[in-house]
């Protein structure tokens, strides 16, 4: 009798431990947030801003410049403060992933290159961006991000190149939990988690019309997401903004400078601003 009891409860045991397997698995099918994902929001919404491309820097007569992902902008970023970065990178010709917008902004001895044209990294090193400010590689990046230790970067690399997150993952390990990548279709989610990315945030400025209906936008929602991110003119639009507000996930604006409308904005509900301010 005591031997039928004990194959009964190890049966119950083994029950219930079937039961919160199969509910876990369908909680992470079913997109469920998980507890990290809820951390990271958790930090974006303390931290309220995303540094856009390293912020605004000054040259030696206080011009302020933004938009130039450069060494002395982002030290001017985590000098303020300021934990969460978005970096622009893109690759020289030669096949090394560095920081910038437009080769355009390059200068070398003293002369500008060509826009749009990639140089070699020997040249990008010994360039100065605006012809002002010191250049900066994604391995200057990985070594403050480890200087840095509560340094979360946004990645912008203009189109989701899955291989660059494969080798960022393979010779970074231990910095994949400290990128959030931004993906600019709801298609490449999937492949980017599978690189071993956890954080993802869903930027719509590359979207077209179709990706941008409510059941594409619910649809994108039920993938875990760190939040979505979107132009401001598209909160004048009412519309567009009962949809976001429907897929209970943070919502970040960009860029805004304004100290009235970023006021505006966070009262609204918006979670976070992308902007070029290190003052806030």
């Amino acid at each position: 009798m005591f031997i039928t009891s004990f194959k009964k409860m190890k049966l119950n045991i083994v029950l219930i431990m079937a039961v919160t397997l199969s509910l876990f698995l369908s909680a992470c099918s079913s997109g469920k947030v998980s507890d990290n994902i809820e951390a990271m929001r958790s930090f974006f919404l303390e931290n309220k801003y995303i540094i856009h491309a390293c912020g605004f820097v000054s040259d030696d007569e206080g011009t302020l410049y933004d938009y130039t992902n450069s060494k002395e902008a982002l030290e001017n970023s985590l000098l303020a403060g300021n934990r969460i970065i978005e970096v622009d990178f893109h690759y020289t010709s030669d096949g090394t992933l560095v920081c910038g917008k437009a080769w355009g902004d390059l200068y070398l001895d003293g002369k500008q290159m060509t826009p749009g044209e990639a140089p070699t990294l020997s040249d990008y090193l010994q360039c100065k961006i605006l012809d002002k400010f010191t250049v900066l590689t994604f391995e200057d990046i990985a070594n403050y991000m480890r200087e840095y230790t509560d340094m979360v970067v946004v990645t912008d690399t203009k189109e989701t190149n899955i291989e660059t997150y494969k080798m960022i993952a393979s010779s970074y390990p231990d910095l994949t939990d400290r990128f959030v990548v931004q993906i600019y279709h709801a298609s490449e989610y999937d492949a980017v988690k599978k690189a071993g990315f956890p954080y993802i945030i869903y930027t719509l400025y590359e979207t077209d019309d179709s990706e941008r209906t409510e059941e594409a936008l619910l649809k994108a929602s039920k993938k875990p997401l760190v939040g979505f991110t979107f132009h401001t003119d598209l909160t004048f639009d009412d519309e567009f903004m009962r949809i976001m507000k429907e897929t209970n996930t943070p919502l970040f604006v960009h860029t805004v400078n304004d100290d009235e409308q970023i006021k505006k904005y966070l009262s609204e509900g918006i979670s976070g601003i992308y902007t070029d301010r290190t003052d806030l």
